[in-house]
């Protein structure tokens, strides 16, 4: 632990506002792991700062990340599927993304701003991305709300507000639960990677299925 903790300092400079924002842009961990990280004074020491200072630094890197991927996963993807190379993989990224649209939503049409279908889809990506856990963070938010069928602005608007409530709830948590501060953020992280392993691996048996 004390290797990992001066391997951060060093990494950063001992910057902890700097380092919060760029974890929290990270795809998986996103903020859920970035407020744990930023106030566990196991790694930071003194320089772990406040609850809700963290909340503050993480809603600034993952909320950069929601026009970005709102504006840009449509065209890539589609480029990607067209490429002999990252087919495969765009083809699997879109199927991942569609399946936990349809889980929150019916229909992946353009709907009528305002309309009851509108709401039903705006709403449902906010509480989606509200639930503080491991993918449904901004980056599987936005991708969803694109799929869904929301504009740009509600696309964004719905991902941040969501993630702003998911950001509230774990700074209440640590701040009424300070105790809990290391096993969320070593919980978390354990989470992390069994998806990413598991990812792998589902990866590579699909790929000898095939």
């Amino acid at each position: 632990m004390e290797f990992i903790s001066d391997l951060f300092v060093k990494m950063f400079d001992g910057n902890i506002a700097l380092a919060t924002v760029l974890i929290a842009m990270v795809p998986i961990v996103e903020l859920r792991g970035a407020i744990p990280f930023a106030t566990n004074s196991t790694l930071w020491g003194n320089l772990a700062i406040s609850n809700w200072q963290a909340l503050g630094w993480s809603l600034l890197g993952s909320s950069l990340i929601v026009p970005i991927v709102a504006l840009i996963f449509v065209p890539i993807i589609t480029w990607l599927k067209r490429t002999k190379l990252f087919g495969k993989l765009a083809n699997a990224i879109e199927n991942r993304i569609k399946n936990k649209a349809n889980g929150i939503s019916d229909s992946g049409q353009k709907t009528a701003r305002f309309s009851a279908e509108y709401w039903k889809k705006f709403f449902a990506v906010f509480i989606f991305v509200a639930i503080p856990l491991p993918l449904t963070g901004v980056w599987t938010g936005s991708c969803v709300a694109v799929f869904l069928g929301l504009d740009y602005l509600s696309s964004c608007v719905s991902v941040i507000t969501g993630n702003i409530v998911a950001g509230c709830l774990i700074a209440l948590i640590l701040e009424f639960f300070p105790w809990l501060n290391n096993y969320l953020l070593w919980i978390f992280l354990a989470i992390v990677a069994v998806i990413i392993v598991y990812e792998i691996i589902k990866h590579f048996v699909d790929k000898k299925k095939i």
